[in-house]
């Protein structure tokens, strides 16, 4: 069966905290594009199914949180879907 995607993607290796309700669990981003992201995890990731929503930050220069929806879960990757993107002020002391 053929994949076809809407956007080219990037391979990658950045740290990556996925958050869904109160739990965190740390991951690595193997690609990314302007429409998703594939994610994998170093220990047993968490119990997620297609259709499942979560959120996933990427700490850099600035902080961003992505809300997301997973596409597919094969573990120990999850291939998420972006639905929204939040960006957090820098707090300065």
């Amino acid at each position: 069966m053929a994949e076809y995607r809407r956007d080219k993607r990037v391979d990658c290796d950045e740290t990556c905290v996925l958050r869904m309700g109160d739990f965190h669990h740390v991951a690595a981003v193997k690609n990314i594009s302007f429409g998703g992201a594939l994610v994998y995890f170093y220990s047993s990731p968490p119990r997620l199914q297609s259709g499942d929503n979560c959120n996933i930050c990427m700490i850099g220069e600035f902080l961003c949180e992505y809300s997301c929806e997973v596409v597919r879960a094969e573990a120990p990757y999850i291939a998420l879907t972006f639905i929204g993107m939040h960006k957090f002020k820098a707090v300065e002391h």
